[in-house]
């Protein structure tokens, strides 16, 4: 079956009053109040798809992302009825959400050794969630690597839990310990 344009699996994506509609009904839950009143981050809100193009009318699934405990979380909650069905921590981290990304890319585009390597060009930035090699575990980074042309890169470290750049680096290991 060919998927339509705009949707996700096939699937239409939820409107933004039923993503609301679901973030209103996540905040309820005894579980999720807490995490949702300090600092964290809605990463996704999408249809509760049961499998092969299948959906759970009236059902969404949140992913959020808690700073202070550095924990992903994902809750089912079912929109019709108000109430959250389920909840369940992650072992890993969500990937960033597109407001995650963009706080990022403007700490890395406001950052002296960005600005002064781009040099009046754009940073069309390409940012992804980040393991910086020896950082603190109870922080949330990623990497924003800066493209103002086709031969030149930056990458920038940034601490989305300090909202800072750690550092900017000409070029990445990419070799592993046994030089693979």
């Amino acid at each position: 079956m060919p998927f339509a344009a705009g949707t996700i699996c096939g699937m239409n994506p939820l409107t933004k009053a039923k993503r609301d509609a679901a973030v209103a009904v996540a905040r309820t839950h005894p579980e999720l109040k807490g995490l949702l009143r300090g600092r964290s981050e809605v990463v996704f809100v999408e249809p509760n798809l049961t499998g092969r193009g299948d959906e759970h009318p009236g059902q969404a699934v949140v992913g959020l992302h808690d700073y202070k405990g550095n924990r992903s979380v994902v809750a089912v909650v079912d929109t019709e009825a108000k109430k959250v069905v389920g909840v369940e921590p992650l072992r890993g981290q969500l990937q960033l959400s597109e407001a995650e990304r963009r706080e990022a890319n403007g700490l890395a585009a406001k950052d002296a050794r960005v600005r002064d390597f781009l040099a009046g060009g754009d940073l069309d930035p390409l940012t992804r969630l980040y393991f910086p090699p020896g950082a603190n575990e109870s922080h949330r980074y990623a990497i924003v690597f800066a493209r103002p042309d086709t031969s030149r890169r930056r990458y920038v470290i940034v601490d989305l839990t300090e909202r800072k750049v750690l550092d900017v680096l000409e070029q990445l290991a990419t070799r592993g310990p046994h030089g693979g």
